[in-house]
Order: structure tokens, then C-alpha cells, then sequence
């Protein structure tokens, strides 16, 4: 009875992660063809020069939208700072993705002093449904990004 029991619960678990696997596989798919597309893309560059505090960033920012459907949403960050004297440079960027203006995939990097991160998130249905961070606050990061996506979509389809 225990060996058939265990069977059983493999067997579900197998399921489930085939399941979640065959979903990133589509949301991955769906990715490609939104980065290999022709749609037309919005461009906008915003600078932010404060020299009295040590701080220059250069945004770029890449919107896709598509039959008022938002496909794409790109933040690309440079940040200078300066502190004592020395110079840091900084580079992040946030890539949110979209299908019928729900979230699917947000992939994150961010390049500090040769250390370079990189987080892929993966959502189906408003909830989080993979992520790639090993970190203990991963849950509440995808949260947070989850609420950024909802409000940049808000922002942009009316």
C-alpha cells in the first residue's frame, strides 16, 4: 500500500512539474516571437543629470503595443555615481513581457563592478509561477513586480 501510495505521489509531482515546464516552454516561445517581431516600438530616453548629489542616469525605455495590447515593456537604466571622488558605474534593466495584457515573463540583470545578476520570473494567470532567484525575499520581489507590471499597464493601455 506505502510503495503504491509513493508511486501515486510521484506520479502527481511529475505531472505538476511537466505541467509547469511545458508553461514556461510556451511563455519562452511566446518571448522569441515578441523580440522577433516587426511591431512597431515606441522609444524614449529620459536623462537625469544631479550633479550636486553625484548622480547621472540615462533611461531608455522600449514600449510595444499591439491592437491596444501591451506585448512589451522595457526599462534600460546607465547610472553614474560618484562618491568621494570615485566614479561607479551601474546597469539594470527590467523587461517586462505580456500575452492579451496579462503578465508572463519578466527578465531582470543588473551589471555592478563586473558582478553581473540575472532573474527570469515567470507568471501565468496573476500569480507567480517560476522564478530563477535563489533569494529569500524572491516571493515578495515577484509580488512587487507583479504590482509594477498591473500599474505600467494601467499607465500605458487605456
Amino acid at each position: 500500500m506505502r510503495i503504491t501510495l509513493s508511486l501515486l505521489f510521484f506520479l502527481a509531482f511529475g505531472n505538476v512539474y511537466s505541467q509547469d515546464t511545458i508553461k514556461i516552454k510556451e511563455i519562452d516561445f511566446l518571448v522569441k516571437n515578441i523580440n522577433q517581431s516587426n511591431l512597431p516600438t515606441q522609444l524614449d530616453t529620459i536623462i537625469q543629470d544631479l550633479p550636486e548629489i553625484g548622480l547621472k542616469m540615462i533611461t531608455n525605455l522600449k514600449v510595444i503595443v499591439h491592437d491596444n495590447k501591451l506585448m512589451k515593456y522595457e526599462n534600460f537604466v546607465n547610472s553614474t555615481t560618484i562618491q568621494n571622488g570615485i566614479s561607479k558605474e551601474m546597469i539594470s534593466s527590467n523587461t517586462f513581457y505580456f500575452y492579451q495584457n496579462q503578465l508572463i515573463k519578466i527578465e531582470e540583470f543588473a551589471i555592478d563592478d563586473e558582478k553581473k545578476i540575472e532573474l527570469d520570473w515567470y507568471y501565468s494567470e496573476g500569480k507567480l509561477l517560476y522564478c530563477t532567484s535563489q533569494f529569500e525575499k524572491a516571493k515578495d520581489r515577484a509580488n512587487l513586480l507583479l504590482n509594477l507590471s498591473n500599474t505600467i499597464l494601467k499607465q500605458i493601455v487605456k
